[in-house]
């Protein structure tokens, strides 16, 4: 992937996969880790004891991890000395993330990637959640590398699709995004992620029609989505209706105070007021030159 450095992709990071765990990740890996050497006696209450124990430590040291990163990261380690196995260093890996140790997060989650015996799908989670970890190290280059790893593994995922769009958005290159993000369309045509990014696309290659029907029908879905009305509102300065952007980025700053999303609400609402009094002030020089 060509290095580039310029995108309007770089206030839309996607945090929220990045500590995430699902129930159902947590029962498939300690089902495939637990279960699998005892299917052979159809599967006996000890090991379904062994598989529900498993899952619930598991589940625990993700908890901590997330809450207190540095004591999920103890326990995780003490976990994996004992003979914890991968939900141990990916419980580790986690806590990396949460202690903002990004590339020893990233670089763990590959190695448990390149050295699993797991499922398609644990270990395609493992590449993504590395690649997330990378973004924040503005490593893209490693990041694409893993997020197309992990589309080899599953590719009917569209979050993966989304998630590897954004990368691509990162780094400039928004028509290889607008790719990913119609494959993961296709495969979830009311996926509002992947409609918002591709108006961000459509914007960032001045294809403000597209982007401003991509936009629509991410409200129309979701009408709280708050990047969709950050969105909105550079789509409405964009076209000079400065009375709706200053709406939709009043409606971001009063839904969500204090995220990256409300920050950059409140910097356009100031950069337009800047242009607005630099346009008045030229505009009263070139009045008074003429008089």
């Amino acid at each position: 992937m060509p290095g580039r450095n310029v995108s309007s992709f770089s206030g839309l990071r996607r945090l929220s996969m990045l500590t995430a765990v699902s129930a159902g990740m947590i029962g498939a890996f300690t089902g495939s880790l637990v279960l699998a050497p005892s299917l052979a006696m159809a599967q006996s209450q000890p090991a379904v004891n062994a598989q529900t124990d498993a899952a619930h430590q598991y589940a625990a040291c993700l908890k901590l991890a997330r809450l207190k990163p540095q004591d999920g990261y103890d326990s995780a380690s003490q976990w994996a000395d004992m003979g914890g196995g991968e939900p141990a260093e990916h419980c580790a890996a986690v806590a990396l993330i949460g202690l903002g140790d990004y590339t020893q997060a990233a670089t763990k989650l590959d190695t448990l990637a390149d050295k699993s015996s797991s499922s398609a799908d644990i270990v395609a989670g493992f590449l993504g959640q590395a690649a997330q970890a990378w973004t924040m190290v503005n490593n893209l280059q490693f990041a694409w590398r893993d997020q197309t790893r992990a589309l080899k593994l599953i590719d009917k995922d569209p979050t993966l699709w989304v998630d590897r769009a954004v990368t691509l958005g990162m780094a400039g290159q928004y028509w290889e995004a607008i790719d990913d993000l119609n494959k993961a369309l296709d495969l979830d045509p009311n996926n509002v992620e992947a409609l918002v990014y591709r108006g961000s696309a459509w914007r960032a290659l001045e294809t403000y029609d597209l982007a401003r029907a991509d936009i629509d029908r991410a409200l129309e879905l979701q009408p709280d989505h708050l990047q969709a009305r950050l969105e909105r509102g550079n789509l409405n300065r964009i076209a000079g209706n400065k009375k709706a952007a200053r709406e939709d980025w009043l409606a971001v700053i009063e839904q969500a105070d204090g995220t990256p999303a409300a920050k950059a609400a409140r910097d356009n609402i100031e950069k337009m007021d800047v242009d607005s009094e630099n346009g008045n002030a030229k505009m009263m020089e070139e009045n008074a030159k003429k008089n």
